[in-house]
């Protein structure tokens, strides 16, 4: 399936040489997808690597898996304090060494294994069960500090064999079979990123570029509400893109924790036709009918390697919001990681499922 990534329309005859053709992200991949299923959230991205998540905010539980025969699987559960055990329904399930490994931090207690035998064992204790407890006693009890649904466990982990190609196989979460794990799929294999890009000379006149392109696009920064007040006006930058272009990030404002920008890919020598940057996103934000991204939060563009970053906080602590990264190749900016948590429910902080990642760049 492809996507494209837009540059509104920035192949105009006067950029000449350093024309512009419309971006995209790599073909050949599957569509990411992420659902949820009653208490918990499945993501898997283009290389059908999956995160299962719960959205209670007690206790944590975060299964990641990659794909392929030899794909890497782990389980961490988040707890509040020092546990030996955890209760399905009532039953002890224990959660001793070295089976299961422990660390503790700031007040936190977490338990973690990347064993897969480990992990089939605990899908197995809780296919059936409805609840899962810190204590035997608060499995009949109402406390929700010490309690998570399971309910919609299992088809999240369903989902993960399927789309990994495990189902009855031995390497299988939950459907497990007699398959040979040689028979797993590897992961999906697309177009590769070739960028060949190389740094431009810096500019000489980037405060005038700002200023230009203020100027020229006053009425679309009013219909945005860009405000640009001076402390914006202040934090606004203008980066070298090509020989002929600049990348202009008009701040709009600073927030209690973040600022955004709207980009412009700019003529260093006629700022008067600069074009607002938009890039789609590789999955449609929960709720939203916002496809493609125009304010980038936390905006931050390398002339060096070419990388444009975008990180916005859904709240203050981070639990939940998106992430970008693109690469300029000389043309286009192409996707090379996003990652999204839609729900604020207190996980770590930027601890955001990769919803697409290409081999040789970081996911986070």
């Amino acid at each position: 399936m492809r996507f494209n990534i837009t540059l509104s329309g920035i192949v105009l005859a006067l950029l000449s040489a350093s024309a512009f053709s419309t971006g995209e992200m790599s073909a050949g991949y599957p569509a990411p997808v992420q659902k949820v299923f009653r208490h918990w959230q499945v993501t898997c991205n283009n290389l059908n690597d999956c995160d299962i998540r719960n959205n209670d905010p007690y206790l944590r539980v975060t299964l990641k898996r990659e794909a392929g025969a030899q794909g890497k699987i782990s389980l961490d559960f988040d707890l509040a304090d020092k546990r030996q055990a955890l209760y399905l329904d009532g039953a002890r399930f224990a959660l001793a060494q070295p089976a299961w490994q422990t660390d503790e931090e700031e007040g936190a207690f977490y338990v973690h294994t990347e064993q897969l035998d480990v992990i089939q064992q605990f899908v197995q204790a809780a296919k059936n069960a409805r609840r899962l407890t810190l204590s035997e006693a608060s499995a009949q009890g109402s406390n929700q500090d010490e309690s998570i649904s399971l309910n919609g466990l299992n088809a999240a982990l369903l989902l993960v064999d399927e789309r990994q190609g495990r189902l009855d196989n031995r390497s299988a979460l939950l459907k497990v079979g007699n398959g040979d794990v040689s028979q797993v799929p590897a992961a999906p294999i697309g177009q590769e990123i070739h960028p060949a890009y190389t740094q431009p000379p810096p500019l000489t006149n980037g405060k005038a570029l700002i200023n230009a392109v203020i100027k020229a696009k006053k009425t679309l920064l009013e219909e945005e509400d860009c405000g640009l007040s001076k402390e914006a006006r202040q934090l606004s930058e203008a980066e070298p893109l090509t020989h002929d272009l600049a990348l202009v990030m008009l701040n709009c404002g600073v927030g209690a924790y973040q600022s955004s920008s709207l980009l412009f890919i700019t003529p260093r020598n006629n700022p008067q036709a600069a074009q607002l940057l938009e890039l789609t996103r590789p999955i449609r934000p929960l709720n939203s009918r916002e496809e493609k991204i125009r304010w980038f939060t936390e905006a931050d563009y390398d002339p060096e390697s070419g990388m444009l970053y975008h990180s916005v906080k859904g709240r203050g602590i981070a639990d939940c919001g998106e992430s970008g990264q693109w690469v300029f190749d000389g043309k286009t900016f192409q996707l090379v990681a996003y990652n999204y948590q839609p729900e604020c429910n207190g996980g770590q902080p930027g601890d955001w499922p990769s919803v697409w990642a290409m081999p040789g760049y970081p996911t986070e």
